[in-house]
């Protein structure tokens, strides 16, 4: 495996878990033990959300009987590297709260769900890479999710950063820490116009 070297720097003083945080796709097949799963989970239950309602739905495999159809929902560039990470999962969002009211945070709440679990990840020595590159319709048929109570957010994968040089070499080039725009390009202080 060849170490990838992470230069990112921030331009204000924050924690070094949002720099060193990164997406490889280069996935190692050792599984992940049933209490590194379930810190991976905690994390993600401990996110805020509006009115503490707690949008998120996770369904996930790792090596069961269920990984094909999991691995099957995921589009052919995702699929050439990400079914080698031992944990493969969904986020959902809930669209409306029990009593049938719309729940307009639910899809930023699930994201704040996603985040926790990748920041635990990051904290444990693992990887963990969200994919939007899915196939949205089969996530509900493959998955058994209700699309009249849930809005697929993304996919994920979880595990331990694998070999460098097993991934093809495109893959290869884009597999490295990446940059960030500047937070003037993205932030404003005040009315905007």
């Amino acid at each position: 495996m060849s170490e990838v070297e992470n230069n990112r720097q921030a331009d204000a003083d924050v924690a070094p878990v949002f720099t060193e945080r990164w997406s490889t796709r280069a996935f190692s097949s050792e599984p992940l033990t049933e209490d590194e799963i379930a810190k991976l989970f905690e994390a993600a239950r401990w996110a805020p959300s509006s009115s503490n309602s707690q949008p998120w739905m996770v369904v996930y495999e790792t090596d069961g009987p269920d990984r094909n159809v999991f691995d099957s929902v995921l589009r052919p560039g995702n699929q050439k590297w990400a079914t080698n990470a031992p944990l493969l999962g969904y986020f959902f969002a809930k669209k409306s709260r029990d009593d049938g009211s719309p729940l307009g945070s639910g899809q930023f709440d699930t994201g704040s769900a996603w985040m926790s679990l990748a920041f635990q990840a990051s904290m444990m020595g693992l990887f963990a890479h969200g994919m939007g590159g899915i196939e949205k319709a089969d996530a509900y048929k493959k998955l058994g999710v209700s699309a009249d109570d849930y809005t697929v957010i993304c996919g994920f994968v979880v595990g331990h950063r694998g070999g460098y040089d097993d991934l093809e070499d495109d893959l290869r080039a884009r597999d490295v820490p990446n940059g960030r725009d500047p937070v003037s390009e993205h932030v404003r202080k005040g009315v905007v116009g």
